[in-house]
């Protein structure tokens, strides 16, 4: 790759506010005091580096758009001023800043498809893979790649990860006499900068922990805890829904032990036990465990006066499968919107906006529907799609994140339990109380007929690596409709169907017929998770034609 000839960078709009370095050394410091299993020399060699790069870290949350960039080049870019001794620091936050939009829409657009993404995302990982061969990456920029990669929604390479643990094994013996830092205190400036938000705090550990070893996460974690500070054993109690068993445990096992010194929050355990059905059997009965103690020494439960809701809103599937819900809210003279990511695989992202003038919150619902078709439910049906959804994570062993712990409650919500309906029950149901006629023979040809020329017709493809290996090699248009219709879609029944279902019943909304084409939608899921020959389906049809000219648009 040639060498990028570096260029101006656009000043941002806003300046970034930049801490006093002194502040900035704490912050450095605090991460450190995580490795209360490592000796004075590693803890040393780990300050020494992270002091170096000037308290580059919390400030990249809140990343602004300066221009497009080639994401290669600009991770080029980024491995460059790691090994600059000259790097303004500033000029690096800024850089960063981009470099994590950057990443983002990246992912975003693999998602979507997109092979040029794919072969993009693929250079960055060996660009990483070289830096790490290489040993030109500190530790500390080892974990803030890490935490970039994590915040992007990117997977962590596991040379990374090993890179980091061997950085902390193999830290000089001369580099001794370091005085130890005091976590708890450096991480309530994390607290304030979070304004107390336990859900900003869960979401900043977990990418900061995101490159390093299990243990060293663990250690950390319970030093949080031991800190006895209520507003941690918030902030920690989201890790129960780590993927990593181990260090969920650890957590769960840490929190009913500091229960037996410390008071607890009610809400803390209220919290977890939202949590619990959310969860694999095999993780519920340490949860349980650690219930039982904090009940033992609950504080009496704070009442909170909830926002009120305004209008709720439900999507249709992407082709992608990827779905969303969204909430607006007033709170006080104030506005808030609540949404959710769903993806294949459950609950992806959830968030809560508030302190929003209502002009702001309109705008971000407009663009919504804009890019989707939203359709107008109630918190039934919000709370429908959520269950569904949350099936979804546990079914592929992914927790949903903490946050949606953050938005259930800010809903209002009960327990909101895994519903594992099938397609088919989802439709049965749908349909159980249309009369014959809407149901009846004439009516399935109907919708055959109407459902391909529905609003969201053009976004219903197949893509990926999988299928350009299968039809690169077939020639013309009509013969690669066929090969899909015959050797790809029929593995993709269940999906498919999925897709109607849960489209339909996000058409049905609220039950005041706002979208009446949910019943054809229904209807032309039923046959698809039947046993249906895929040529007497015109949606399949379509999709197939769809995804053909999706694939020859990028050849």
């Amino acid at each position: 790759m040639k060498k990028k000839t570096k260029k101006a960078r656009p000043p941002s709009k806003k300046k970034r506010a930049s801490a006093p370095k002194g502040k900035r050394d704490v912050k450095a410091n605090a991460i450190l005091d995580s490795f209360k299993n490592m000796n004075e020399a590693e803890l040393a060699i780990l300050q020494q580096a992270m002091q170096q790069e000037l308290g580059i870290g919390s400030d990249v949350l809140a990343p602004e758009l300066f221009g497009p960039d080639d994401p290669v080049d600009l991770f080029a870019e980024y491995l460059e001023t790691c090994t600059s001794e000259n790097t303004d620091a500033e000029e690096k936050n800024e850089l960063l800043a981009d470099l994590l939009v950057e990443l983002s829409d990246l992912k975003i657009s693999s998602n979507g498809g997109d092979p040029e993404a794919r072969e993009k995302i693929q250079a960055i990982y060996d660009l990483l893979e070289k830096a790490i061969e290489d040993h030109s990456l500190s530790p500390i920029e080892l974990m803030l790649t890490g935490k970039i990669f994590a915040d992007a929604g990117w997977a962590i390479p596991e040379s990374l990860k090993e890179s980091m643990a061997k950085a902390i094994a193999d830290a000089l013996p001369e580099t001794q006499g370091v005085a130890e830092p005091n976590i708890v205190a450096s991480m309530l400036e994390v607290m304030d900068g979070a304004g107390q938000n336990p859900f900003e705090v869960n979401e900043y550990l977990n990418s900061l922990l995101a490159s390093l070893p299990s243990q060293a996460c663990v250690t950390m974690l319970h030093e949080l805890v031991a800190g006895k500070q209520a507003a941690f054993n918030q902030a920690v109690a989201g890790f129960v829904l780590h993927p990593d068993e181990a260090l969920a445990r650890s957590v769960a096992e840490d929190l009913a032990a500091s229960a037996k010194q410390t008071p607890v929050e009610s809400s803390v355990i209220e919290r977890l036990v939202r949590m619990r059905s959310w969860l694999p059997q095999s993780r519920q009965a340490v949860l349980d465990v650690a219930i039982r103690a904090m009940r033992s020494n609950a504080l009496p439960p704070v009442k909170r006066n909830l926002p009120k809701i305004i209008k709720c809103y439900v999507s249709v599937c992407a082709g992608s499968g990827t779905r969303s819900l969204l909430v607006t809210q007033r709170d006080g003279a104030s506005y808030q919107l609540v949404t959710v990511m769903m993806k294949l695989e459950g609950v992806a992202d959830a968030m809560v906006l508030p302190d929003l003038p209502k002009s702001e919150m309109d705008n971000i619902v407009r663009q919504m529907k804009s890019a989707m078709p939203m359709i107008e439910t109630d918190l039934a049906g919000i709370t429908r799609m959520l269950g569904l959804a949350i099936a979804d994570n546990c079914d592929a062993g992914i927790p949903p994140p903490f946050k949606l712990v953050e938005v259930v409650e800010n809903l209002g919500l009960g327990p909101v339990h895994p519903d594992h309906a099938s397609p088919m029950e989802i439709i049965t149901a749908l349909l159980a109380d249309l009369p014959p006629e809407q149901t009846n023979r004439a009516a399935v040809a109907n919708a055959h007929k109407e459902i391909p020329d529905s609003e969201f017709r053009y976004q219903w493809f197949e893509a990926g690596e999988a299928l350009e290996d299968l039809l690169y090699p077939v020639k013309g248009s009509k013969q690669r409709v066929t090969k899909l219709m015959k050797a790809y879609l029929p593995d993709r029944r269940s999906f498919w169907a999925r897709q109607c279902a849960i489209s339909a019943l996000a058409m049905r909304g609220d039950g005041k017929v706002r979208h009446s084409s949910w019943k054809q939608m229904a209807l032309v899921g039923r046959d698809i998770a039947s046993d249906l020959p895929f040529d007497q389906i015109p949606l399949m049809e379509q999709i197939a034609e769809m995804s053909v000219r999706a694939f020859e648009d990028r050849l």
